[in-house]
């Protein structure tokens, strides 16, 4: 009798273990994938928002098929949109930042160049809580493209002296993008 019970409550908690293992992948993979974006720029000919469109759009066509096709007598319309939207958004939330991690995954060539850079204040946004206390503005030498680096006024006494108008900037490079490893300032 042990067995059979012990049997039958394992099968749904390797179930459940393995929903919640996959759940915490998928988001420890979007929290690292933002934080590669916020390093990364990307060449202007990237598709990038065509591409989140198409994977949500595609991901939610083949949520509201199935539910078309295995929808019970009483669900109506209403439920194979909802369908499409969950799909649409999921589909969505996963291709974000599919770009950068592909960029930064990607072998290529580490440059290094001398750039001119500009502080702003407040930085760049960080979504609902608020904005970076620093920014530090700079043209990439690969994509010919600006970024915004995240940093505050205490890394910025302690690594900028006066007299320092240009920063040294190590970069990942590859065909679709760069992803900035490190800066710092130097005197010109």
């Amino acid at each position: 009798m042990f067995r059979k019970l012990h049997s039958k409550y394992s099968c749904t908690h390797y179930i459940v273990v393995i929903i919640f293992l996959i759940l915490a992948l998928w988001l420890c993979y979007m929290g690292w994938s933002t934080r590669i974006a916020t390093r990364s720029i990307l060449m202007r000919d990237i598709p990038e928002f065509t591409t989140y469109i198409t994977v949500g759009s595609a991901l939610g066509l083949i949520c509201a098929g199935r539910a078309t096709y295995f929808r019970p007598v009483n669900k109506t319309s209403k439920h194979v949109l909802e369908m499409f939207c969950g799909g649409f958004c999921f589909g969505f939330a996963c291709s974000l930042n599919f770009y950068d991690v592909y960029s930064y995954l990607l072998p290529g060539e580490t440059i290094q160049y001398q750039t001119d850079y500009e502080i702003s204040f407040p930085g760049p946004s960080l979504g609902k809580s608020g904005h970076c206390e620093a920014g530090l503005w700079f043209k990439d030498f690969h994509t010919d493209r600006w970024i915004q680096l995240c940093t505050n006024k205490t890394n910025l006494a302690k690594q900028r002296k006066s007299g320092m108008n240009n920063i040294w900037v190590t970069a990942h490079t590859t065909n679709i993008g760069t992803y900035i490893i490190d800066y710092e300032f130097i005197y010109k």
